[in-house]
């Protein structure tokens, strides 16, 4: 485990926590302003998408992921006859 792990782990469950609350709010929105349930619950689900998914693209900017490490070389050598 490298040491931004912790940090990265972290972070996409701040982001997933703020993507639930702003879906929810957005739901108690559009309710409120007399929308059916369906509408409702589907605006809950954009914002959710469109929060993560912005959330995780700036958490991948700012903690990268570690660089994998290199495969050990293999040499191939011909059957002998």
């Amino acid at each position: 485990m490298s040491t931004r792990q912790p940090a990265r782990i972290t972070a996409v469950v701040i982001v997933v926590l703020i993507a639930v609350i702003t879906a929810l709010g957005a739901v108690i929105v559009t309710v409120h302003l007399g929308a059916g349930f369906p509408a409702a619950v589907g605006t809950g689900g954009g914002a959710f998408v469109a929060i993560a998914g912005l959330g995780m693209l700036i958490v991948s900017y700012l903690l990268p992921p570690a660089p994998a490490a290199p495969l050990p070389r293999v040499q191939v050598t011909a059957p002998s006859s």
